[in-house]
C-alpha cells in the first residue's frame, strides 16, 4: 500500500513539475525496493543507489548519498566554481570535469551557489529529501534537475 502512495506521489510531482517547470528542469522518477529487513535499497534513473535504514528515515537522504552534481560541457570555456555552504571550500571544475558532493550526514541539508563566467547561475538551498544535478552547456547555460524522495 505504501508503495503504491509513494508511486502516486511521484507521479504528482512530475506531472506538478511538467506544469511549473520550463524545458530545461524536468523531475526524474525514484524507485524503492522493498526488502524484509530493517533498511531498504534505493536506486534512482541515474543509477545512483541510497540506503536508507530505520534511523535515517523513509523520507531522507542518508549518510553517503549523492547531495549535488555539477557537469561541465567539454566544449565550454569560460569559468565554474561550486560554493556549497556545508563544505570548507569552494570547488573550481575545468571543461568536461563532473564533480559530486556525497552527504557526510544523514538527511544533510546544503546552500549551494554555482557561478559561471563570475555570475550566479544557480543559488539555492537543498533539502534532505532532494538530489540536484547541474549541466552547465557549452554556451555557459544550465540545466538543473531534481530528484524528490
Amino acid at each position: 500500500m505504501q508503495r503504491r502512495q509513494v508511486l502516486a506521489s511521484l507521479g504528482s510531482l512530475a506531472l506538478l513539475s511538467g506544469c511549473l517547470g520550463g524545458p530545461a528542469e524536468s523531475s526524474t522518477e525514484t524507485t524503492t525496493t522493498t526488502g524484509t529487513n530493517t533498511s531498504e535499497s534505493e536506486s534512482t534513473e541515474s543509477g545512483r543507489a541510497a540506503t536508507t535504514t530505520s534511523d535515517c528515515g523513509r523520507t531522507e537522504f542518508c549518510e553517503g548519498s549523492e547531495l549535488v552534481r555539477v557537469r561541465v560541457d567539454g566544449g565550454f570555456s569560460g569559468e565554474v566554481v561550486l560554493n556549497p555552504a556545508c563544505r570548507e571550500s569552494d570547488i573550481e571544475l575545468s571543461p568536461g570535469e563532473t564533480e559530486t558532493l556525497i552527504r557526510q550526514t544523514d538527511a544533510e541539508i546544503c546552500d549551494v551557489e554555482l557561478l559561471v563566467d563570475g555570475e550566479v547561475a544557480y543559488d539555492g538551498r537543498i533539502q534532505d529529501y532532494e538530489y540536484v544535478m547541474v549541466r552547465v552547456g557549452s554556451d555557459g547555460e544550465i540545466s538543473l534537475q531534481k530528484e524528490v524522495l
